[in-house]
């Protein structure tokens, strides 16, 4: 147990600097509106179900994968504090007095809340393809697995 702990922290380390790094090289915080922070997160969310569709369809996939790559890496590749950071900070530095001041709701609330919107539901949607996907591969395709070489773990 140690040692799966021990290597879940790595790999959560190596996928926090990844999407630091993909940020950076994106100039995100330039941005209107914060494509790199989406993109990350499709992309995250769909590999984290492809992971999950794949240890569902395939019994001899170690049993370290899911968290070591799925709770560790993904994980840290794919954070909503992340999502809420970016919406906020790519629509106005000075959000909170915005906020405060005589206008109810400022325009760029508007698309912070649509940016969540779009973020929670094509995410939703890339993991459930990513899903599909990973029971797809091993011949996995009905809620039962176990003609694909292993049941659901």
């Amino acid at each position: 147990m140690p040692a799966l702990v021990f290597w879940v922290a790595v790999a959560g380390a190596c996928g926090a600097v990844l999407r630091l790094l993909l940020v950076e090289l994106s100039d995100e915080q330039y941005m209107r509106f914060p494509w790199a922070t989406l993109m990350i997160n499709l992309a995250g969310s769909g590999a984290l179900g492809t992971l999950v569709g794949l240890a569902h369809a395939w019994r001899r996939l170690p049993q370290w994968a899911l968290p070591v790559l799925g709770t560790g890496f993904l994980g840290s590749f794919t954070t909503f504090s992340a999502v809420i950071l970016a919406g906020a900070a790519a629509q106005q530095r000075d959000l909170f007095a915005q906020v405060a001041s005589s206008l109810v709701v400022p325009p760029e609330m508007w698309e912070v809340g649509a940016y969540l919107v779009i973020s929670m539901l094509f995410c939703t949607a890339a993991s459930a393809a990513g899903l599909t996907l990973g029971r797809a591969v091993f011949g996995c395709t009905g809620m039962d697995c176990a003609h694909a070489g292993g049941g659901p773990r």
